[in-house]
């Protein structure tokens, strides 16, 4: 199988690769290395899972790199990006399957399985076998997985273009990407922040009731644990987005 590549423009806007807290950009391979090294990966936005498909390029990988510090460690991959690709929406269906509904379900197998039969002496033993059932479909389906990852996977010949692709590639995708990533990041700190203010205000005793004698409609909103854990981060990360794309107007 042969995909038309073009080729980077003297202006190419590569992604920048990489994830903050499970928020970022990362490549997800789409085909195995060709005898040269090369292979197709799309770049994808990244909240712990697959958001938006990016771009899809031609790439190899150029180094390894592991950081280690008193808390934590961490591994890096370097990858050289030679040509840009069309993306296939069917790869990218098969990404959204893969990693929304396969393997959450597959991973949350064994523990319904468990809570089901917790605490049930009837069921103490169906759910035992059915969470044995569960982990050892969870294990064969780890190991198609891996033998697709290594060994089914399609190795995609290059077929080169004359010229660049043009602007209706999707670039502008990865300036929307920082600006999601940006206002991801941004309402995470606006959830921890309404957590503070909650517990603050618990521990203060200030945390509206219904049975405060005189009620304080805008203290009642406020305060309310609502608007606290969901209103502040959603407004938080609104905000951050219309600031970015103002900027980005300009």
């Amino acid at each position: 199988m042969a995909d038309l590549l073009y080729p980077l423009a003297p202006d190419e806007d590569l992604p920048e690769l990489g994830t903050y807290n499970a928020v970022g950009t990362m490549l997800l391979h789409n085909s195995r290395a060709d005898e040269g090294g090369g292979f197709f990966a799309t770049c994808w936005f990244m909240v712990i899972l697959p958001v938006v498909p990016l771009g899809r390029y031609y790439v190899r990988v150029t180094g390894y790199g592991n950081e280690s510090g008193l808390f934590f460690t961490s591994t890096s991959t370097s990858y050289q990006i030679v040509g840009r690709s069309r993306i296939r929406w069917t790869e990218v269906v098969r990404t959204y399957l893969a990693a929304w509904i396969v393997l959450p379900a597959a991973f949350v197998g064994p523990i319904i399985t468990a809570v089901v039969g917790w605490g049930d002496e009837s069921a103490t033993n169906a759910g035992l076998y059915g969470m044995l059932v569960s982990l050892g479909l969870l294990a064969l389906l780890l190991t198609v997985f891996f033998c697709y990852r290594q060994f089914w996977r399609a190795v995609r010949e290059v077929r080169w273009a004359d010229t660049p692709m043009g602007t209706r590639d999707g670039r502008s995708w990865q300036e929307v990407a920082s600006m999601l990533q940006m206002a991801v990041l941004m309402g995470l700190l606006g959830f921890f922040a309404g957590v503070v203010i909650l517990f603050t205000a618990l521990a203060m005793g200030e945390l509206p009731t219904r049975l405060d004698p005189e009620p304080n409609p805008y203290a009642d909103t406020l305060l309310s644990p609502v608007t606290l854990l969901a209103g502040l981060p959603v407004a938080t990360g609104m905000a951050t987005l219309a600031v970015l794309a103002g900027r980005r107007r300009r």
